[in-house]
């Protein structure tokens, strides 16, 4: 049965900004909101105006320092150009302190990849370095770099205490002088000399490189094909102090600012309060209950969790929380639905990856009663709704929907259920697909495990009970693809528009300012977002549509940042009053 039509308004109204501009005024934004790896972005507009610099931190989730450098500075005051700031890049290794979750994200920018999350990211990482015209990456490597061999800690293997360039020279962009001005002036405020920052030059377009690894990374990337400014600045893993870490690293960065032409001010914060922000003011709350140090929790089988944030810490810092129940490490219960089918021992919450509560988990009673037919019953969580789809069904989805496979109603085992076509953990294929955020996106799944459906256009792929000593039991999901109908304007008398969704052509309004007040489409509308040329849409503002500046509007799917279409609005007439 065909889904009905659903307004979007709810989040297409929530992000649209003034569009004959490059940007206008400061904003943050949620990309990948409620999914597994939201990416928060923080734009500082000047007072002056001046080029943008984009910097970004958290790409790698083991390199704590990178992460609070990039928070610290949406903090900082810009008084000349503008700065685009992604704090965590990855909020997923973050939770978990590892370099990667699927893969390193920080190698997946030699081609436009379509397979994990890491690739969506990357996405919109693209996406913003384009209306850049520099770039800073910050790291926290291994030991100290060393052009030469001094010792285990100390030699070209190692990344910590540099700043890292790809070349001395690219075109008419001179990053040795750039990076060496900054060394310079750095170094003169560190005491000791074993702490000093060095130049790395990876050398990466040479055909002998010893780092062609380099060549798939994201400073490459922004080099090579936006021919602007990169280079990265890393601290060293092997210094124990994280508060001097972060001051060199935002020391070094609003230098680098400055010789890019951008001129910040940097926050106030104490040393005390680096070290201590994970673990100040974060507090959770599940089924009414609030975790603080080590505690226990009764639960009954088959409740759905509750989880709420009350306190998410302090908001200079903004750490990243996550609360894993230990049978599913690394699937975040705050932004993920958890109907208790089969028991866990203990929920842990994490404040940046740091363990700040756990809550030792006590069962009571029984699970619910199976249905009084044979028919086995899955149960999913749909975009957050539970559903339960009986054995032999077919559930129906749209092209970048959120789908958990929660497990069998009624079971008393340890379920397998596989998602054929879907790899859940690429290193370590068990077929166990439960308990993972699945994205709907039959480009990401293996072709071959895909079924012919009914409905023309439609993707099919089965759902497959393969649990030890049970019947095996199928359904099957149903993709179809995202259709835009049709978007609703207002005018600046507050008169609506309707205009048909036309993907590849123009439309031609009155000259004058206008809202997008909502729109329809054949799936969930928060599965939809919208930008204007370069520009990701946010609350409360309207694009102004003129003869000099036709407005290229382009719609989303807010889980993949794929691109569903784009519509050119132009000026004619008069312009309204």
């Amino acid at each position: 049965m065909r889904k009905p039509i659903l307004s979007i308004i709810s989040v297409l109204s929530l992000i649209l900004l003034a569009a004959t501009t490059a940007l206008a005024g400061s904003w943050e934004h949620s990309f990948f909101g409620g999914t597994q790896y939201p990416l928060r972005v923080v734009y500082l507009e000047g007072s002056e105006p001046g080029p943008t610099v984009m910097v970004q931190g958290g790409i790698q989730g083991d390199e704590t320092a990178g992460f609070v450098t990039a928070q610290l500075l949406t903090q900082a005051k810009v008084t000349k150009g503008n700065v685009i700031i992604l704090p965590r890049a990855n909020v997923p290794s973050i939770n978990l302190r590892k370099r990667q979750v699927n893969v390193d994200m920080n190698r997946r920018f030699d081609q436009n990849y379509n397979r994990f999350y890491e690739d969506r990211v990357a996405r919109v990482i693209r996406f913003l370095l384009a209306q850049s015209d520099a770039f800073i990456h910050l790291h926290e490597g291994s030991g100290f770099y060393h052009p030469t061999y001094v010792d285990n800690l100390r030699n070209p293997n190692r990344y910590g205490q540099s700043i890292i360039i790809d070349t001395l020279h690219y075109g008419g962009i001179d990053l040795e002088a750039t990076a060496n001005s900054v060394l310079d002036e750095l170094n003169r405020g560190i005491l000791s000399s074993d702490y000093h920052f060095r130049l790395f030059n990876t050398k990466t377009f040479d055909t002998g490189t010893s780092y062609p690894e380099m060549r798939k990374s994201l400073t490459c990337y922004a080099l090579s094909e936006h021919g602007i400014p990169a280079m990265a600045v890393e601290v060293s893993k092997d210094i124990i102090q994280l508060d001097w870490k972060v001051r060199q690293q935002l020391h070094a960065t609003i230098m680098l600012l400055d010789r890019l032409g951008v001129t910040v001010t940097a926050p106030d914060f104490s040393d005390s309060d680096v070290r201590a922000y994970s673990r100040t003011n974060v507090q959770v709350q599940v089924n009414g209950r609030i975790m603080q140090g080590d505690a226990s929790l009764v639960l009954a089988p088959g409740t759905t969790l509750a989880v709420e944030s009350l306190a998410s810490g302090p908001s200079e810092f903004a750490p990243e929380l996550a609360l894993f129940a230990s049978d599913r490490p690394g699937v975040n219960l705050l932004n993920a639905h958890r109907m208790a089918l089969e028991p866990f021992s203990e929920l842990e919450l994490r404040s940046d990856g740091k363990r700040v509560a756990r809550a030792r988990v006590k069962w009571t009673g029984k699970m619910p009663n199976s249905p009084g037919n044979d028919k086995t019953v899955f149960v999913c969580w749909l975009n957050g709704n539970p559903t339960f789809v009986r054995e032999g069904e077919v559930l129906n989805t749209v092209f970048g929907d959120q789908l958990i496979l929660e497990g069998i109603w009624g079971s008393d085992k340890q379920e397998v259920v596989n998602l054929k076509g879907f790899v859940a953990i690429p290193w370590a294929n068990n077929g166990q697909d439960m308990g993972w955020e699945i994205i709907l996106d039959p480009e990401t799944f293996l072709s071959k495990y895909s079924l012919e459906s009914s409905r023309p256009g439609v993707t099919r792929y089965r759902v497959v009970r393969e649990t030890p000593g049970t019947r095996p039991a199928t359904f099957y999901i149903d993709i179809e693809p995202r259709r835009i109908h049709a978007l609703r304007l207002a005018d600046k008398q507050g008169r609506s528009l309707f205009i048909p969704w036309n993907p590849g052509g123009s439309y031609s309004l009155p000259e004058g300012e206008y809202v997008l007040e909502d729109a329809w489409s054949n799936g969930p509308g928060d599965k939809l977002v919208a930008t204007t040329g370069e520009v990701p849409v946010s609350t409360g503002h309207g694009f102004k549509v003129d003869y000099a500046n036709p407005l290229q509007l382009t719609v989303r799917q807010a889980t993949t940042f794929a691109g569903i279409g784009t519509m050119t609005f132009t000026a004619s007439g008069l312009a309204e009053r």
